[in-house]
């Protein structure tokens, strides 16, 4: 079984496409777990309308929230997916396939939820290097024996971080004939340079400064 976790703060114009596209999955053996972290929106009662796994925490911090849902998982495989994505119908039997071959984890094709021209070249120029460079953007999976949690005193590129970690236990997987759609609302609003910038540079300096609500 396959544990889908999603942290979220304040997505109440995200959460029901994210979950409605997690509903429309080929693979149906999976649970659904939504972490709202310091909600203060219609977050959670949406998210309740899908699944009954729905969990608040006071903590504002992305990384914590997925660990509070790893912990709470039942399934084999985490699924760690952001609250502003919506899902391809065949990724979860996309990601039981490369699994079941041996994989300890894995990444996913990115593309722009909104038809942004701007967006679509960055994830493009993206999905090319994750041939040679497994990254995470939205959507990161792995065995739950394999999964030793994330750095909660990272804020940003804490997934990269965590690939690095996984790398360490087996073979990683980046999954080309499935997608997710992630918004683009953060590269719109910080500016497409700046926002590359501090991924890349949040990695060395651990920064306690997250993304702006």
């Amino acid at each position: 079984m396959l544990s889908i976790i999603i942290p979220a703060h304040n997505e109440e114009n995200y959460i029901e496409h994210c979950l409605r596209s997690i509903k429309n999955q080929r693979e149906t053996d999976a649970e659904i777990i939504v972490i709202c972290d310091s909600c203060t929106d219609k977050t959670k009662e949406i998210a309740k309308k899908y699944t009954k796994k729905v969990f608040k925490i006071k903590k504002k911090n992305v990384s914590a929230a997925r660990n509070y849902g790893a912990n709470k998982a039942k399934g084999d495989v985490l699924v760690f997916l952001d609250a502003d994505c919506t899902s391809a119908a065949n990724l979860l039997s996309e990601i039981n396939k490369a699994i079941n071959k041996g994989y300890v984890g894995g990444v996913t094709k990115t593309k722009p939820l909104e038809n942004l021209w701007k967006a679509g070249m960055l994830w493009t120029v993206g999905n090319f290097f994750r041939h040679f460079f497994i990254a995470a953007s939205g959507m990161l999976f792995c065995k739950t024996t394999a999964f030793t949690g994330y750095d909660e005193s990272r804020h940003l590129a804490e997934d990269t971080d965590l690939i690095l970690k996984l790398k360490k236990k087996g073979k990683m997987k980046y999954i080309t004939n499935s997608f997710i759609k992630t918004s683009s609302r953060r590269l719109e609003a910080e500016g497409y340079c700046w926002t590359i910038f501090r991924q890349f540079s949040a990695f060395f300096t651990k920064t306690k400064k997250g993304y702006e609500e």
